[in-house]
């Protein structure tokens, strides 16, 4: 009669288990940090934040770009934003101008896109959709300094108005 030794069997498959998981964890590992660090391209976001053009006089306070990435846990990617500082109050006329092709507004979701062009502003929001992505331009005039701020978000569609 042959004996078996059950405890060489058990050597040899833990054995493999090792050898398996330190060639498979590491795999995974990297794949993970590949797919956390990866970053796309900003350009066509940009390009779209760049299209709208600040009036003579309006001070820049911030810009930012969040790229693309294979997982957003914010949500907001990619986003670029923008802001302004005016030293007064602003027309109708100043965002019309500042936006451009005031075709791309989405009116339903918008307030005092029907205002008349000498309409002082004091809080608006204007969005709509330009070149792939949503932009929202919000107006946010302070009585306490007598400055009025111009904030530009651009995302994904479905990000700001569905």
């Amino acid at each position: 009669a042959r004996r078996y030794s059950m405890s060489s069997n058990k050597k040899v498959n833990l054995k493999k288990v090792i050898l398996s998981a330190a060639i498979i964890l590491p795999t995974l590992a990297g794949v993970l940090v590949y797919v956390l660090s990866w970053q796309g391209d900003t350009k066509d976001i940009e390009a779209v934040a760049d299209s709208f053009k600040p009036l003579d006089g309006w001070q820049q306070t911030d810009s930012r770009v969040v790229p693309p990435r294979f997982l957003c846990f914010s949500g907001a990617c990619p986003e670029a934003s923008k802001s302004w500082t005016i030293k007064d109050k602003i027309t109708q006329n100043s965002v019309k101008r500042f936006i451009g092709n005031s075709s791309d507004i989405n009116r339903n979701h918008s307030r005092c896109v029907d205002y008349d062009d000498s309409k002082v502003l004091d809080s608006c929001e204007y969005v709509g959709e330009r070149g792939g992505y949503q932009f929202d331009v919000m107006v946010d005039y302070k009585n306490s300094t007598n400055d009025t701020e111009i904030y530009l978000f651009i995302r994904r569609k479905g990000q700001i108005y569905d």
